[in-house]
Formats: structure tokens, C-alpha cells, sequence
């Protein structure tokens, strides 16, 4: 898919597939930690791509490049995913 196609399909439960983007005071603690280990705490946001139910690429997108940072299996990376 291009980005256009993911973003005009991100629209949650009630329509679209759950991908899109959280903000780095949404994100948990463990994730936010794990970004200032990796170097990435300047940024202010996350790109979250649903692959199925609960699975989930993170990452930080760059242009038309998502730059993966981990698989969260079970989408706990928001708070108020958990």
C-alpha cells in the first residue's frame, strides 16, 4: 500500500484498519524508554501498522519510509491500548 492508501484506510474500530499514529505522551512508559535507549527521544510521534488483531509494526515514519523499531505482538505500546 502508499501512505495515501494506509492513512485513508487508519479510522479505528468503526471504520478503516486501526493503523495510525500515537503521540510520544500516549505511548507507555516501557515504549518510551525504549525509544530514549535507541535514541530516538526527539521525536514526537509513532506510526502504529496493524498487521492483525493485536499485531503491530512500530515505527518511525521519514517521508515514504517507515523505519521499523519493534513488533508489538499484543498493541500495548499506547496507554490506552492496555
Amino acid at each position: 500500500m502508499t501512505w495515501a492508501e494506509i492513512l485513508a484506510a487508519s479510522g479505528g474500530r468503526t471504520s478503516g484498519n486501526n493503523s495510525h499514529y500515537i503521540s510520544w505522551g500516549d505511548l507507555t512508559k516501557e515504549a518510551r524508554d525504549r525509544l530514549s535507549y535507541l535514541g530516538q527521544d526527539d521525536i514526537d510521534q509513532v506510526f502504529s501498522l496493524r498487521l492483525a488483531g493485536t499485531k503491530r509494526i512500530i515505527g518511525i515514519r521519514d517521508g515514504n519510509i517507515l523505519h521499523i523499531i519493534w513488533y508489538d505482538s499484543n498493541h500495548w505500546v499506547a496507554e490506552q491500548s492496555r
